[in-house]
């Protein structure tokens, strides 16, 4: 028995030694993974903030823009005169970088109504690129026409930029209202 006293000893040394390690180590790797989650949610913040921000800017232009097509409609003036009247079509620059961010957090800290939030906008702003895309390759032929035709196909177009417009800035706010003010 005194031959392996001093083997239990040194063995129970090891053990504690190593378990401390562990539970140093499982301190860092938590405490870093707390320091992740935090960023993501900084940037994901500042993002939508500056989406909101953009969008909200844009869909005031595009309103306007609308707000011409309709009172020209009648009028002799073509398309290109009533878009250089109001300095063109713009359209909001829209980030979803902090989707990628967030999906890469660790599992167990992301908040699923979050990450739904986040798809949606995801998903909006998508929508929001093909109907642009689908309004400049109607704009681009028609851009000497001063048909009233044109002017309303170039308005029903745009108005359906701007409802899904309309539906990101409304989830912008909640967003903005759930996650950003808490």
């Amino acid at each position: 028995m005194k031959k392996i006293k001093p083997y239990l000893i040194e063995f129970t040394i090891v053990t504690a030694g190593v378990l401390l390690a562990l539970f140093l180590n499982n301190l860092k790797e938590s405490n870093d993974a707390r320091k992740y989650h935090i960023a993501s949610m900084r940037t994901i913040n500042m993002e939508v903030q500056d989406n909101y921000s953009n969008l909200k800017g844009v869909i005031e232009k595009q309103t306007n823009l609308l707000d011409s097509l309709t009172k020209y409609t009648e009028s002799s003036r073509t398309l290109l005169d009533i878009f250089q009247e109001k300095g063109g079509l713009t359209i909001a620059t829209v980030s979803n970088a902090g989707l990628d961010f967030y999906k890469k957090d660790q599992i167990n800290s992301i908040d699923f109504k979050m990450m739904s939030k986040l798809i949606l906008m995801n998903y909006l702003s998508g929508m929001i690129d093909t109907k642009i895309e689908k309004l400049s390759d109607f704009i681009y032929p028609n851009m000497f026409n001063n048909s009233k035709e044109s002017k309303q196909m170039v308005s029903f177009y745009l108005k359906d930029v701007l409802g899904t417009e309309n539906q990101l800035i409304t989830t912008y706010e909640d967003f903005i209202k759930e996650y950003v003010e808490n």
